[in-house]
C-alpha cells in the first residue's frame, strides 16, 4: 500500500429539487386544524392522546413534536409522548428514552410526558395467528396520533415501505411486535403491513397521523395530517413522492465509495441501500442495484454519536477504519439484527489502522489497473448528498453532464499525523 498514491479530489454539488416547508411546525399546526373537524376537536376535551416517536432523524424534530402537543392541549386534550422504535436503543425503556433525549425530546422541553415502557398489549390476532401488538400506555390512552416520515424502505420495494404502517406494525409493536414481524421475511413485508395496519386500527383509536418527507437535500419537503380513512392512501402517494425525491448519486460506476457516519438517525441500517444498491436481502439485491451505481468498494469510517456504537448495515461496506471498530457496541448491534433476522448485517469487515489506510487499500483491491484515474467518492452520509467529493478520474463524467456543478480546483487529501482526516 505504500505504493498507492491518492488521486486528487474536487469538490461539487450535485442538483436536486429543493423544494422546502420553511416552517414546518406552523405548517403542522395549520394542517391540524384545517383537517380536523370542530366535533371532532371537541371530542378531544380532557382526553389522553399519546404521540408517536420513532428512532429516525427528522429535520425540526422536537419543534414538531411540541407542536402536536400545543394544539392538543389548546384543544383541551392531555398528550403525552411515547418512543415507538421496535427492538432500537437496546430494546430496554430507558434507551429508548434517552434515544429521544438526544433529539431533544423531552418533558421539560415538549411539556407533556415522555412515558417509555417495553410492554406491549395484543389488541388482535389474524386469522393465521398473527399477533397484533401495541404499547401499553399508547393502548391505555384515549387515542393516539402516529407520527412518521415515510421513505423508501432499506429492505425491500412495494407500494408501502418505510413510513406510517411500519410505524404501527414495527415502531409502536415494540421489540416483541419488531421480532414478530420480521419472522416472515421482507419478501412478504409490504403485504403483512396492510393486514396487520388495518387490525390494528380497527383496535386502537388513531386520532389522525403525520407523515412527512424529506428532500434531496434532507429538509422536509412535504408534510401533512391525515385522517385514519385516508391512511393507506396518502401513506402510497407521499411513497411515491419519496421514491422521486430520493437523493442519489450520480453516477453509474464507483470504484471506491468513502462514507465518513452512518448511524440508525441516518437510516436503518446505518447506510442507505437506495443509494449504494448493497442490501443483504437477496431476493431484493436486483431492485436495490437497479437505482444505485455499480460500487467496487465502500469504506465506512465512522459511526454518529447519536447512534451510541450501533453498527448495524457494517456487512455491506469492504473495509471499516480502526475508529469505526473501537466505537461497536456489539450487544445493541446484535440485538438489532437477531430482531430482524439478517445476520450479515453485523458481519465485521476488515479494518485498518487508519482512515488513510482504510481508504488505500480500498483502492489497491478495487482492480484499476491505473490507480490514478481511480474513481472515488467522498460523502458525509448517504443523507448528505448535495456536496461531495470526487477524485480527478471522474472529472469527464461530472463535465458531460447539467447535474453537477463544480466547486473547487483539485486539491491532495488533507490527513492528520495519525492518518485520518479528523
Amino acid at each position: 500500500m505504500d505504493e498507492i498514491q491518492l488521486p486528487q479530489m474536487v469538490k461539487v454539488r450535485q442538483k436536486f429539487n429543493a423544494k422546502t416547508i420553511t416552517d414546518p411546525a406552523k405548517h403542522l399546526r395549520q394542517q391540524m386544524q384545517a383537517k380536523l373537524t370542530e366535533p371532532e376537536i371537541k371530542a378531544l376535551q380532557g382526553k389522553r392522546i399519546g404521540i408517536s416517536a420513532g428512532s429516525r432523524g427528522i429535520p425540526h424534530y422536537k419543534e414538531l413534536i411540541k407542536a402536536m402537543a400545543d394544539q392538543l392541549k389548546e384543544w383541551g386534550a392531555e398528550p403525552f409522548v411515547f418512543p415507538a422504535m421496535g427492538s432500537h436503543a437496546g430494546a430496554t425503556a430507558e434507551g429508548q428514552a434517552a434515544y429521544l433525549r438526544q433529539f431533544g425530546i423531552t418533558e421539560a422541553y415538549i411539556g407533556v410526558p415522555v412515558l417509555s415502557t417495553m410492554e406491549v398489549v395484543q389488541v388482535a390476532t389474524l386469522a393465521d395467528g398473527f399477533p397484533v401488538y401495541c404499547d401499553k400506555y399508547a393502548v391505555a390512552a384515549d387515542g393516539i396520533v402516529v407520527f412518521n416520515k415515510i421513505k423508501p424502505h432499506t429492505h425491500f420495494k412495494d407500494r408501502h415501505e418505510s413510513g406510517l404502517l411500519k410505524m404501527i406494525c414495527i415502531g409502536i409493536g415494540k421489540h416483541r411486535g419488531a421480532a414478530t414481524f420480521h419472522q416472515y421475511g421482507f419478501d412478504h413485508f409490504c403485504y403483512n403491513l396492510e393486514r396487520v395496519a388495518a387490525a390494528f386500527l380497527e383496535h386502537v383509536n388513531v386520532v389522525f397521523s403525520v407523515g412527512l418527507v424529506q428532500n434531496a437535500f434532507d429538509d422536509i419537503g412535504w408534510l401533512e395530517v391525515i385522517r385514519t380513512e385516508e391512511f393507506f392512501d396518502r401513506d402510497a402517494a407521499l411513497l411515491k413522492i419519496a421514491k422521486k425525491e430520493l437523493a442519489q448519486l450520480w453516477f453509474k460506476n464507483i470504484d471506491v465509495l468513502v462514507i465518513d457516519e452512518v448511524g440508525k438517525e441516518i437510516s436503518g441500517v446505518g447506510f442507505d441501500p437506495n443509494v449504494t444498491g448493497r442490501t443483504e436481502v437477496l431476493s431484493q439485491q436486483a431492485a436495490f442495484r437497479a437505482i444505485a451505481p455499480d460500487i467496487k468498494k465502500i469504506v465506512l469510517l465512522d459511526i454518529t454519536e447519536a447512534s451510541h456504537g450501533l453498527g448495524i448495515g457494517m456487512g455491506e461496506a469492504d473495509i471499516i477504519s480502526y475508529r469505526f471498530a473501537n466505537k461497536l457496541d456489539f450487544g445493541q448491534t446484535y440485538t438489532n439484527v437477531i430482531t430482524n433476522n439478517y445476520l450479515k448485517a453485523a458481519a465485521m469487515p476488515l479494518y485498518m489502522n487508519s482512515d488513510e489506510d482504510s481508504i488505500k487499500l480500498a483502492v489497491l483491491t478495487s482492480m484499476v489497473k491505473q490507480k490514478d484515474q481511480v474513481k472515488i467518492v467522498h460523502i458525509k452520509n448517504t443523507i448528505t448528498l448535495d456536496e461531495i467529493e470526487v477524485s480527478t478520474g471522474m472529472l469527464p463524467e461530472v463535465q458531460d453532464t447539467n447535474k453537477f456543478e463544480i466547486l473547487s480546483e483539485p486539491y491532495s487529501w488533507a490527513f492528520n499525523e495519525a492518518g485520518n482526516l479528523w
